[in-house]
């Protein structure tokens, strides 16, 4: 699994545009020597290829809250929301209101409900792109946890993570 935790841009969109074009030049000097290879080869190489394509389509969650606040800058209300992906196929998507919650605990509650969805769905290598800076880097251990209510959340999103495959584990 890759713990991204941040927007990247299009990465994996490049990765799988460079294994394409890849792809179709190994294909196009094939097709000049096809004449050479038997049916089952041709049939082989055909199906390496697509494997190669395979292998680096990925789970992608998507996550973002946003909290509702007063005249006073205080929080009056909070939703979730957040997308998986398979490539580019959408298979799962969620959003609900959360009540009462400051924009980063409902940054953090729409990870939460990600990860339980992906936990559900045997989802256990996916890539999480989330746009909220200090929980990325609360998450990935740049900053502290101060708040009490935050320190819960914290806590129970790395409980979550535990259970996921992640690179280097």
């Amino acid at each position: 699994m890759i713990l991204v935790l941040e927007i990247i841009g299009l990465e994996h969109h490049l990765c799988t545009k460079i294994m394409n074009d890849k792809n179709k030049k190994i294909s196009k000097i094939l097709d000049k020597y096809k004449s050479s290879f038997s049916k089952n080869d041709l049939l082989n190489l055909e199906s390496l290829l697509s494997n190669d394509l395979e292998s680096i389509k990925s789970y992608s969650l998507f996550t973002d809250g946003a909290c509702e606040f007063d005249d006073e800058y205080r929080p009056i209300n909070a939703g979730i929301g957040g997308v998986i992906k398979f490539d580019e196929e959408i298979l799962f998507s969620f959003s609900e209101n959360v009540g009462v919650k400051t924009n980063n605990e409902a940054e953090y509650l729409a990870l939460i409900k990600g990860l339980n969805l992906c936990i559900e769905n045997n989802i256990s290598n996916v890539s999480i792109f989330a746009d909220s800076e200090l929980v990325v880097k609360q998450i990935n251990g740049d900053y502290k946890v101060k708040n009490e209510r935050m320190a819960v959340l914290h806590k129970k999103t790395h409980e979550l993570l535990s259970k996921f495959d992640f690179l280097g584990n």
